[in-house]
């Protein structure tokens, strides 16, 4: 009888974590290096999500940036990702470019964070005072795929040059400050938000500073590329900057796939505008939903739309 008893508890008792299992949702959400911005900020945005939202599990992974976000999840590695909206627009477009010309629309936004910018770092006692002045230098411009890599051709390109006219290396935002630190690099670009990991990391150890755009270049690079906006970097951002820089910049964007449930996008969309304030990363001050419908390239997600139309955001 006792043995009977034992053998029927452990059946309810298996019962009931295969229960709880099935109804527990598992979600990824695919971001970038860990030494970027992108990682941080999806894992608390992943602990923000599962703690008020019950039976939910969202893991996160690490990638090589935009293009590779979207690959990632096009392919069913992951339900989300934080994606450059240049990226997310090429992807639409089918760019032969960026993306051999194959049309990815399989996700949708669920919108904007914060602003990304390019930055392109220099010591901050080195004769290269222009992109043009990259010339026959070492240069990271980003890991292959990265949205990074993409803004540094265009930098490069509108500069006259092109990557056979540099030492290029694809590295990632921590690879890139580990070389530079040791000599291997002359510049590195880091497409990122305001002020970068990595950037400091470099300027806690050798002064820096950034490579910016006159006016004149800046509404050059805007006629041809129209999700571009200037944007100032103060003095004294990092460690050698010693004069505001006006650098390129564009949004990082969250974004999900299409096929995810109306009700499910919205309650995420609503946890993270309304419990923002629980986020210890600094990319939190921009993060609201007033930014969120901004630059926004592609259609947004059904149980987004809904959230941001009961704000009065979206008509």
């Amino acid at each position: 009888m006792k043995k009977t008893m034992l053998v029927i508890l452990s059946l309810v008792l298996l019962f009931t974590s295969l229960t709880a299992l099935a109804a527990t949702e598992y979600l990824g959400i695919t971001t970038g290096g860990t030494a970027g911005t992108y990682y941080p900020l999806g894992g608390e945005i992943a602990s923000l999500w599962m703690k008020h939202i019950a039976d939910l599990d969202v893991s996160v992974q690490s990638s090589g940036g935009s293009k590779d976000n979207i690959i990632k999840m096009n392919n069913g590695e992951a339900e989300f990702g934080t994606v450059q909206n240049d990226v997310m627009y090429y992807a639409y477009q089918g760019d032969k470019d960026f993306f051999a010309g194959e049309v990815i629309d399989s996700f949708v936004a669920i919108g904007s964070l914060y602003p990304e910018l390019v930055q392109v770092v220099v010591a901050a006692d080195s004769d290269i005072k222009t992109i043009a002045d990259l010339k026959g230098k070492n240069v990271s411009v980003g890991a292959v795929n990265s949205g990074v890599y993409f803004n540094a051709v265009q930098l490069l390109t509108e500069a006259g040059l092109t990557l056979d006219d540099i030492k290029p290396q694809h590295l990632s935002f921590d690879e890139s400050a580990t070389s530079f630190q040791n000599r291997q690099l002359d510049a590195f670009f880091i497409t990122a938000g305001l002020p970068n990991p990595a950037i400091m990391d470099v300027a806690s150890k050798q002064k820096v500073r950034l490579i910016g755009l006159d006016d004149d270049q800046m509404k050059t690079l805007q006629e041809k590329y129209a999700f571009y906006v200037p944007y100032t970097v103060p003095a004294g951002t990092y460690d050698g900057m010693d004069a505001d820089v006006t650098v390129p910049s564009m949004n990082a964007v969250l974004i999900c796939k299409k096929d995810l449930a109306d009700d499910l996008i919205y309650n995420l969309t609503k946890v993270l505008f309304e419990n923002k304030d629980e986020i210890t990363h600094a990319k939190k001050e921009f993060i609201s939903a007033d930014y969120a419908v901004q630059g926004i390239p592609v259609p947004f997600h059904p149980g987004a739309e809904k959230y941001f139309k009961e704000k009065g955001l979206l008509p």
